[in-house]
């Protein structure tokens, strides 16, 4: 069986890929920037091969990359080192004979007239966009016989510990979903292990997905409806609060809570279901998602007392 790359295999969605690699029976090389620390349960099964590195440096990249067929790529969202990141780890993967890449950037990444406007620019988005359009076309341009993007909305693992802190402020503390969205105000919603799913399939049939752009989506849901689903899968009370000045520094998922008040995602909607009826393999709603993962769900949220 093949043995394929992966990227920020510590990563939320890296573990996701190497999940459903190993389960087709694949191998894995994983770049991990420190070994010495614990690792995630799933680097640690049978066909997974660890590897130090940083995403920035050709020659630790290229080692990893010995003897893989593809690479999924998953960069650290910041402007400059991003792109930087791409581009080293394209460079070794073709010098080392990679065929494939899979790269996950985010939703809407390639539909620029709905982001490269000032809204974007006054909720600090503009640069964030910027950035994973670029990562797109360096993939496009990088030299692979195939190439597939992943576009995820926002991930189910963002109402779990650690990453909820930079999204709601108060979910693990209080139990509440301090949020910026007006009445009325949807996003769209990914479960990451769909995420895994795509990328798997994608690497082991470059042909099938080469060229594909795909957005991965399963519900366009307000905040009170994401309420509703934590109060149901948990058992516990959560709240929905629009937060005020009084609440002080908003932390950075707050301006895409912003920018989505004043955006359609209906495009992004329809291109996730094309998708799924293209390629048949279904999205999971959030509240399925969420259940799978009960057990961060309620480490996340205040017990009842």
């Amino acid at each position: 069986m093949a043995t394929y790359l992966v990227t920020q295999a510590t990563g939320n969605q890296s573990r996701w890929v190497i999940t459903h690699l190993l389960a087709a029976g694949a191998k894995v090389h994983a770049i991990v920037r420190d070994p010495s620390k614990t690792l995630p349960d799933v680097l640690n099964r049978p066909g997974v091969t660890i590897f130090k590195g940083e995403s920035v440096n050709f020659d630790e990249v290229f080692r990893a990359a010995q003897g893989c067929a593809g690479v999924f790529l998953n960069t650290f969202p910041v402007p400059g080192v991003e792109l930087q990141q791409t581009k080293t780890i394209l460079e070794a993967s073709k010098k080392a004979g990679l065929k494939s890449v899979v790269v996950s950037t985010v939703m809407a990444a390639g539909e620029k007239a709905m982001w490269d406007d000032a809204i974007t620019e006054e909720n600090d988005m503009l640069e964030y966009y910027r950035s994973k359009f670029a990562v797109e076309n360096a993939v496009r341009t990088g030299g692979l016989e195939a190439w597939t993007i992943l576009r995820p909305a926002f991930c189910h693992y963002d109402y779990m510990l650690p990453t909820c802190h930079g999204n709601f402020a108060r979910l693990a503390s209080h139990g509440e979903l301090d949020h910026f969205y007006d009445e009325g105000g949807r996003m769209p919603q990914t479960d990451t292990n769909d995420i895994g799913k795509y990328a798997a399939a994608a690497l082991q049939d470059p042909q099938k997905f080469a060229g594909q752009a795909i957005e991965i989506t399963s519900e366009n849901l307000t905040i009170e409806e994401v309420r509703d689903i934590l109060v149901r899968v948990s058992g516990r009370d959560v709240t929905a609060r629009r937060r005020t000045p009084a609440d002080g520094e908003p932390v950075p998922g707050h301006r895409f809570q912003k920018w989505a008040n004043v955006k359609d995602f209906s495009s992004v909607m329809q291109s996730a279901k094309e998708a799924q009826a293209k390629f048949g393999i279904p999205f999971t709603p959030l509240e399925e998602a969420l259940q799978r993962d009960k057990s961060r769900v309620l480490e996340c949220l205040p017990a009842k007392v």
